[in-house]
């Protein structure tokens, strides 16, 4: 979703290798230097000069939603500023925006920063549209997609055959974690900004906290609008900030009040039930529990062992058009250890599912059996023609040595031109529209 240069100018990395994290961190940056205002008398001054340079840095990066976090984060240093404003600062202030404003003008930013106001921008479509089945896919999948699975699970199973843009997350850190992991971590997940907020709330004597919390906002709508929260570097000033709070509380003993903690939890909860309910309003065709990915209405009457060096990366995509055309139902199981009770169904086993034991179990009790380029020997589960149903699929051009040792066992269906990898595999089901 990101690219280093925006009409031959180059868009501000700092060596993140995406502009979008790199906006998150001067955004936060940003914010942070104004705690140099709280410590001496010409602090203040300091702190303008050090947020007008990072300023100009920002508009390089031209990160729309760096821009938006900064703006947010801003809103309770303005809020807990000590009143009057000296004439003065007001004008340096005034000053440091222009110099950030001539920037913006001298660097062409208003265009980038501007698309998707006056015309479509497809980085914002896209978003949208990931976004907008984040709650479905949550629902899907009660206990989680599994870190570092949301882009290839939206990709599979969510996003319309029409696109092909790849993506590892889905654009935004917090419904990333969030569709990965189960309910209660979601909620657990919630919470801890909840918490955090809170913590950094500032009251009475301690109108400082104002910097913390803009600190933290601006990292948390940064987070919002890209998965930039999985880089390191963008906690170490948020996480020096709560250090700082959590010191001032327990040195003080100053605590927020035990009612005020219903507020983060209540809205954990608010929040997980608004997204359940979003998640439910259309019917899913998907549907995962553990290690088993269910394709359909009803009971499977196939189920898939997948492994990528056959079947790719796409497969959840082919499903989708299968189960589109027909009524079947199918089953995917991502570990051979969590394969369901079999009552004569149809199991179609690709390359080298693990464990490998528990193929010959699998194997014994499934109506029918399709070995799909195989990289495990009949003698490893127990092959017993007698008691197995088993059909062979191998490519004409597969390097499995296996494949060779099953040759002698059974009849194999050679598929022409074809190695390993079967960019057709859904001959191998039994599909009606066969190519």
């Amino acid at each position: 979703m990101s690219d280093l240069h925006f009409h031959g100018i180059w868009r501000m990395d700092w060596g993140l290798g995406n502009p979008n994290k790199t906006g998150a961190l001067i955004a936060i940056l940003m914010v942070a230097v104004w705690m140099l205002s709280l410590w001496r008398k010409g602090g203040f001054w300091v702190a303008l000069a050090l947020f007008t340079g990072l300023g100009i840095c920002l508009i390089h990066t031209m990160s729309r939603g760096a821009l938006i976090a900064l703006s947010a984060g801003l809103i309770p240093l303005l809020l807990a500023a000590p009143r009057p404003w000296g004439r003065g600062k007001i004008m340096g202030a005034v000053a440091a925006i222009w110099v950030i404003v001539g920037a913006s003008v001298y660097l062409n930013a208003g265009e980038r920063l501007g698309q998707g106001i006056v015309q479509e921008d497809r980085s914002i479509t896209n978003r949208f549209q990931i976004w907008k089945v984040a709650p479905r896919m949550m629902v899907d999948a009660p206990g989680g997609w599994g870190i570092g699975s949301s882009g290839a699970a939206y990709m599979q199973w969510y996003q319309p055959l029409s696109g092909h843009e790849n993506y590892r997350t889905l654009v935004n850190s917090h419904l990333t974690w969030m569709v990965e992991l189960g309910w209660p971590l979601r909620v657990a997940y919630l919470f801890g900004w909840g918490a955090v907020f809170l913590l950094c709330w500032p009251r009475g004597t301690g109108r400082w906290l104002a910097v913390p919390l803009g600190i933290w906002m601006t990292f948390f709508v940064a987070a919002a609008f890209s998965s930039v929260a999985e880089s390191p570097w963008l906690w170490i000033a948020p996480g020096v900030a709560l250090i700082a709070v959590l010191g001032y509380r327990i040195r003080g003993q100053i605590w927020p009040p035990g009612k005020l903690w219903l507020i983060p939890i209540g809205a954990s909860f608010l929040i997980c039930g608004i997204l359940a309910v979003l998640g439910t309003r259309h019917l899913s065709m998907v549907h995962k529990q553990g290690g088993v990915i269910v394709c359909g209405a009803g009971k499977p009457q196939v189920w898939i062992l997948p492994d990528p060096k056959v079947m790719g990366t796409q497969w959840g995509r082919a499903l989708r058009q299968l189960v589109k055309k027909s009524p079947e139902c199918v089953g995917v199981v991502l570990d051979a250890g969590k394969m369901p009770s079999l009552q004569n169904e149809h199991v179609v086993i690709s390359g080298s599912p693990l464990p490998v034991g528990k193929l010959a179990e699998v194997m014994a009790t499934a109506g029918k059996v399709t070995l799909v380029n195989p990289r495990f020997y009949p003698q490893e589960v127990g092959f017993d023609p007698a008691r197995m149903n088993v059909e062979l699929v191998i490519g004409e051009f597969s390097d499995s040595p296996a494949a060779a040792v099953w040759k002698e066992k059974l009849p194999a269906k050679i598929l022409p031109g074809v190695g390993d990898y079967l960019p057709d595999w859904k001959v191998v089901m039994g599909n009606p529209e066969k190519p």
